[in-house]
């Protein structure tokens, strides 16, 4: 019955000279757990220990253990397989590494909880369950493992007073509500809990983390009157499972769980043990590129680059014939931009043969818009260079032949202030009525006021924007290596680039629209490597104003 009831795992009391062992829980009470520590105070063993101490109670059929660091480290890498060691820990579904400050890893893995939430409570519901034990009970057959998901230096998720904060808050405050009926507990570790003001805000969520664990120095994981942290023994804790209250602290030694020696036999026995099907686990690694060099949509669609998500999806722009199927890049980054529009034509372009017209007004992107216009027309696209937004514009119904047509602007607001008003109504007609005859813009704009202005006063009511769900994505990165090419008129000639796998750019802004980044529908940041053709000698055919 205990192992239905929750998870427990062994630590041992330094007060027990026999040596038996204390053991943490999680289940019905205390659902989740606070665990505070300053650097060097053992904070990262303990985790360890912990997570040693549940894999080994504990099958993967009956524990899921999804695991994140915002720290500038690889602290849980070891749970995974690498090149070194190829085995993984057969508990973990998910590892998340090298994230550092990059909060959408975090909202990733707290949506996930709440889709896994959402469908243990329709499956309880269906079984006329009311706890996991119940459900697991009703549906032998299920896999309803319990789920400890641990977060070290959770801190940095609420950190900004944005819209990444808020509704990290909201996911947390269901998780730990409703998340212990349905067997799902967090465990939230920080080196200072004391300056989380969006968790201390809100007390009702604070409340539901009853199992509090203090390493030496901690500040205010325990009640206020409660200062055992501060002469606990270093390679100790005050464990607590009493909300912090002083009555209930117990002082456990931390057995030394982060050495190589003692830590790889433990996994090595456990992988070998695994059951069959056991996977290794996904992988947020926040410097992995994702490569889309073999990537080939299906038709009338293109690819930004992958979703941040655990199911680590291709981030797709559907491309058929509808009303505001455009796309919309905004910030101030060149080369992030230019690789996002990179990434979606190249990709469109291998589903099926289509047509391309560029106009690149930022010098700096110059370059990569003619490696784009190279490795298209590797790809087979008819492509068209404009020097002027204008002529971009002109006679854009005379092109819609009926196959896919894309407008790629760099910089649009640069040329848009140009338009006179019959130039201006061109962009606008094009943008709202060019989808639904195949001919779809996407275009980068440095400046949010400056679309807007650009888009205003949309005829007939129409938007030539579809508003779609939004999700983060890793999109594209090019290695420059190439001596100049003749550029076309209008542009500065610069390095070529060769379409192959380098070096990803630092990372972009995370607001829905950032000042500093480069922001689409999906958000995103580019990364991944595009292939497959280096630059070759061909220039685009330019359009006739």
């Amino acid at each position: 019955m205990e192992r239905l009831l929750g998870v427990r795992a062994p630590v041992r009391d330094r007060g027990d000279p026999a040596g038996d062992v204390a053991k943490l829980s999680l289940g019905d009470n205390p659902p989740h757990a606070l665990v505070g520590g300053p650097s060097g105070s053992g904070k990262t063993n303990l985790l360890y220990a912990w997570i040693a101490g549940l894999a080994s109670e504990y099958s993967p059929d009956e524990l899921a253990l999804y695991l994140l660091d915002f720290k500038e480290g690889v602290s849980f890498a070891r749970f995974a397989s690498g090149r070194r060691d190829p085995t993984w820990l057969p508990h973990v579904r998910l590892v998340g590494v090298n994230i550092n400050d990059d909060r959408e890893f975090g909202l990733a893995l707290l949506r996930h909880l709440k889709d896994e939430l959402r469908r243990r409570a329709e499956a309880a519901k269906a079984h006329e369950a009311t706890k996991l034990e119940e459900l697991r009970a009703a549906d032998p057959g299920g896999h309803w493992p319990r789920i400890v998901a641990v977060v070290d230096e959770f801190q940095v998720l609420l950190e900004a007073r944005d819209a990444v904060t808020e509704e990290a808050v909201q996911l947390l405050e269901d998780l730990a509500r409703r998340g212990r009926s349905q067997g799902i507990h967090l465990v939230l570790a920080s080196q200072d809990i004391a300056g989380i003001e969006a968790l201390w805000g809100r007390p009702s969520l604070v409340a539901q983390f009853t199992l509090r664990i203090a390493l030496p120095k901690a500040r205010r994981v325990l009640a206020e009157s409660n200062h055992a942290a501060d002469t606990v023994a270093r390679f100790h804790a005050v464990v607590n499972d009493e909300s912090g209250h002083t009555g209930a602290n117990r002082v456990v030694a931390i057995p030394n769980a982060g050495h190589a020696d003692a830590w790889e036999p433990l996994q090595q026995r456990l992988w070998e043990a695994r059951p069959p099907g056991n996977e290794p686990p996904a992988l947020f690694d926040g410097d992995h590129v994702p490569d889309l060099t073999a990537s080939v949509p299906a038709p009338e669609t293109a690819l930004l680059g992958q979703t941040i998500d655990v199911a680590s999806r291709g981030a797709e722009l559907a491309l058929h014939r509808a009303p505001g199927r455009n796309l919309a890049i905004l910030g101030t980054r060149t080369t992030e931009a230019a690789d996002i529009l990179a990434a979606a034509a190249l990709t469109a372009a291998r589903g099926q043969r289509i047509g391309v017209d560029i106009c690149c007004l930022e010098p700096d992107a110059a370059s990569s818009a003619l490696a784009l216009a190279a490795a298209l027309e590797t790809e087979g696209a008819e492509v068209d260079w404009h020097d002027d937004l204008d002529s971009a514009c002109k006679d854009w119904e005379s092109r819609c032949d009926g196959m896919l047509r894309l407008n790629l602007f760099y910089a649009v607001d640069a040329g848009s202030a140009r338009l006179d008003a019959a130039g201006s109504a061109r962009l606008r007609a094009m943008l709202i009525d060019g989808p639904e005859r195949h001919l779809h813009t996407l275009g980068w704009w440095r400046s949010v006021p400056r679309l807007r202005e650009d888009l205003g006063g949309s005829p007939r009511g129409s938007t030539p924007w579809t508003r779609g769900s939004r999700s983060t994505c890793r999109a594209p990165s090019w290695r420059r290596s190439r001596p100049p090419a003749a550029a076309p008129r209008g542009t500065r000639a610069a390095a070529r680039p060769v379409l192959r796998p380098g070096p990803a750019p630092g990372p972009a802004g995370r607001d829905p629209v950032p000042d500093d980044g480069a922001a689409a529908e999906p958000v995103g940041r580019p990364r991944p490597a595009l292939g497959p053709a280096g630059a070759s000698g061909a220039r685009p055919r330019r359009s006739t104003p």
